[in-house]
């Protein structure tokens, strides 16, 4: 694999997080900084794998990311999705949505708990779209190139944009 573009899911292409982060609140764990909290968040989706379903189906397209990766995959372009997985129930979620109700078709590489996605794909001076400094600060750091992604701003830089629309113009 070289020259790939690699996106991130959740917090990227759908809010699925802010989503994820609701529930996890509403479950009664609060402290979003707390790492127990979220194993013992992650524990309770194991035993309730319909929270998965809930999640990521209810998840909406952040500044039209669906739409541009659809038009990505049309223009050839040479794109993957690579996204953390907390259980397997998530990833089967993950797969079939984005296949049969999202119609994406682009490659979709699992990170696992534990492993760091410049673990699972050598960065090999290829671009990772994420909304986690943390992700994008350990793939440059091993060879990669890498833009934050964050809804929010105003306007994208070189460093941080807002929408996948600057890759239509690549």
């Amino acid at each position: 694999m070289d020259n790939y573009t690699f996106i991130d899911l959740d917090g990227v292409i759908l809010n699925s997080e802010e989503i994820m982060l609701e529930r996890k609140y509403n479950f009664g764990l609060c402290n979003h900084k707390d790492k127990n909290e979220f194993y013992n968040y992650f524990e309770f989706t194991n035993n309730h794998p319909e929270e998965w379903d809930y999640i990521i189906r209810e998840a909406k397209s952040i500044n039209y990311s669906v739409e541009i990766i659809k038009e990505l995959e049309n223009l050839k372009k040479k794109i993957a999705i690579l996204t953390k997985i907390h259980t397997l129930y998530e990833m089967k979620v993950k797969v079939e949505d984005l296949r049969q109700n999202r119609k994406i078709q682009c490659p979709i590489f699992f990170v696992p708990p534990g492993i760091k996605k410049y673990e699972i794909i050598i960065p090999n001076n290829q671009l990772l779209i994420d909304d986690s400094e943390k992700n994008i600060n350990g793939w440059i750091s091993h060879g990669g190139r890498g833009i934050i992604f964050d809804s929010t701003i105003p306007i994208n830089t070189n460093k941080k944009v807002k929408s996948l629309d600057f890759l239509l113009k690549e």
